[in-house]
């Protein structure tokens, strides 16, 4: 057992090994705001970064702005939403009510999250255009003279006193699309009409008349079987045969052939895939969707899908993701090697194709080619290509 003496001694020889152990003085801090006062002024805080920047924009835009539609809120609910309320009230007793108001909604606000909607109808082009359906070689006719037609078109326009007036003419893939300044009413398209069946030389019975873009609706039928009664599938005409006979699609026009697929692998049952022509607020979809009908002893239901309108090609610059109209590029683009020409001029602008009289010895212009399947398709729907 330590007597006292021992412990003294014990004690002097750690103060003597280690040191005395120095107190700080008392930090003065002023009584009036409860902040510490130092001669030294406290170092600079490091600038947040970009990170945390953009995580605190996020916060703010998302919890701190007040919602317009608020979800509604049982007694319990508002019960403790108050008494949290209450709580920040006391902790920050300074602040304004809106302050504390905020506070509380980033700290208990949590969004919901909504059911997703289907999308079932694509937005469409511009209303603002007519298009004409035409053969290539009619198209190629009219964009020849394209300024005089734009003339006197304009002129039949004012005739008649329309606000309505032609602002250009661009070919498109199986018709040509005359760009105005307004949406075109029924009488504009049949002034349109009727000046294109009065040129000379152009065939008026190829022509269809003047029609405004419209939008696509994509539907699935369920309910039917894979097979028919004598064993073999449905097939896309078999479809379109059936809906002749429905009166559920008495007014609606197709926009593709229907595509008929199993339900699974191992299934009997089919899901009939289907696009129809549209306005933007798909108003002949909804009287479709959700509607049975008979097929024989079977019933079918009419579903709405998601929509998958697909990525467009420019053929200007020939990339995607865009469209023709809405290209940026400031010159036409090759689609064989990509250069800065169109492709009639290919094959006397193109490095690999073009005379080269330097050489020894020169060389002259490559011999025309077959054109690929792609650019044989694409002289099919707009015409020879050079």
């Amino acid at each position: 057992m330590l007597t006292t003496s021992s412990k003294s001694s014990i004690r002097s020889n750690i103060t003597s090994e280690f040191g005395k152990r120095t107190i700080p003085p008392p930090i003065k801090s002023n009584p009036q705001y409860g902040i510490q006062i130092s001669k030294i002024p406290p170092p600079i805080p490091p600038r947040p970064s970009k990170k945390v920047l953009e995580r605190a924009k996020l916060i703010q835009r998302n919890y701190l702005v007040k919602d317009a539609k608020t979800t509604p809120m049982s007694y319990a609910q508002a019960a403790s939403s108050a008494s949290n309320v209450l709580k920040i009230k006391e902790v920050f007793p300074a602040l304004p009510n809106q302050k504390i108001l905020e506070i509380h909604n980033a700290a208990f606000h949590h969004p919901t999250n909504k059911a997703k909607t289907i999308q079932h109808t694509t937005k469409g082009p511009s209303r603002k255009q007519a298009l004409i359906p035409v053969p290539s070689d009619i198209a190629e006719i009219i964009m020849g003279e394209a300024s005089t037609h734009i003339f006197q078109i304009n002129s039949l326009l004012k005739g008649i006193k329309s606000t309505m007036h032609t602002e250009f003419m661009r070919p498109c893939t199986g018709r040509i699309s005359i760009v105005t300044n307004n949406v075109p009413n029924p009488s504009d398209l049949s002034t349109i009409e009727k000046y294109f069946k009065s040129v000379d030389g152009l065939n008026s019975n190829d022509m269809l008349s003047p029609r405004l873009p419209q939008s696509k609706s994509y539907l699935k039928i369920t309910g039917l079987p894979y097979l028919q009664s004598d064993g073999n599938k449905i097939t896309s005409e078999n479809v379109v045969e059936f809906m002749k006979h429905i009166d559920l699609f008495e007014d609606i026009s197709l926009a593709a052939k229907p595509r008929v697929i199993k339900a699974s692998p191992k299934s009997d049952m089919s899901i009939i895939w289907f696009d129809i022509w549209d306005t933007q607020n798909g108003s002949k979809a909804k009287l479709l969707i959700n509607h049975s009908f008979n097929l024989g002893r079977h019933i079918a239901t009419v579903r709405a899908t998601n929509m998958n309108p697909g990525i467009p090609q420019c053929h200007n610059c020939w990339k995607w993701g865009h469209s023709t109209f809405s290209c940026k590029a400031h010159g036409s683009r090759c689609q064989k090697c990509s250069g800065p020409h169109k492709l009639e001029h290919h094959r006397d602008l193109a490095w690999c194709c073009k005379a080269n009289p330097k050489l020894n010895p020169p060389t002259r212009n490559h011999p025309r080619l077959a054109l690929p399947p792609l650019l044989q398709m694409h002289q099919l729907q707009r015409g020879p290509l050079h």
